[in-house]
């Protein structure tokens, strides 16, 4: 059985990926049709930014969360960027000329540079001694059956509704995934307990030193 700090976190990358897995297949198409002055060239540049962003947020709130001590920072980081990702596609309804796509898609870099490394983080550490290659396969199960599943029915939804039921359905389901995050406030050490923690080992190795031998004369 695996702790259920993973399966929390499992279940949580799971619906994330399914809502943007939603929106995969018509983004290209859904930018055509509804931006102003759009074409493909807008569309990779759209992409292009969406990168850009993460890549240069990343490593600065990646090195941040390492060097604060406790898991708050990380599980408030997931969740922020959670937020931030999920809103996007309600953004999008509003976008109507390329320069609003492009602000939006480096929302999304930003959001994304939060809450990936943040969750990296916190399933690494709570990983099960013994079952690391097995959990981290469970993982990338998860995502195959969400991102697989939930590419073809967005195309189906998109096809017979439209895109905005799309986008708010996806937007919803990201929400979700947000809320799957909450039970595991108290999992996730603070900065205190941590060092409370950490007093207690050092006392306790004091205390059970091997006391040096003395020769009798």
């Amino acid at each position: 059985m695996i702790n259920r700090v993973i399966r929390y976190l499992i279940a949580y990358d799971l619906v994330l990926n399914f809502a943007f897995g939603l929106l995969a297949p018509v983004f290209a198409v859904f930018v055509l049709q509804n931006v102003e002055g759009s074409s493909l060239r807008v569309i990779g540049t759209a992409t292009s930014i969406y990168w850009f962003a993460r890549i240069l947020s990343t490593t600065p709130l990646s090195r941040f969360m390492d060097r604060t001590a406790g898991e708050r920072d990380e599980f408030y980081f997931t969740i922020f960027g959670t937020l931030m990702i999920s809103t996007v596609p309600l953004l999008l309804i509003f976008a109507h000329v390329p320069w609003q796509l492009y602000v939006i898609q480096f929302l999304h870099g930003i959001g994304n540079s939060m809450a990936v490394p943040g969750w990296r983080i916190l399933f690494t550490d709570h990983l099960d001694k013994g079952a690391t290659g097995y959990e981290w396969s469970l993982q990338d199960i998860a995502i195959g059956l969400a991102v697989g599943s939930s590419g073809y029915l967005g195309s189906l939804l998109a096809d017979r509704f439209g895109f905005i039921p799309v986008l708010i359905l996806l937007a919803c389901l990201g929400y979700v995934s947000t809320v799957l995050l909450i039970p595991l406030y108290s999992d996730f050490k603070k900065l205190r307990a941590i060092r409370q923690t950490h007093r207690v080992d050092i006392r306790h190795r004091r205390e059970h030193a091997v006391q040096p031998t003395q020769h009798v004369k």
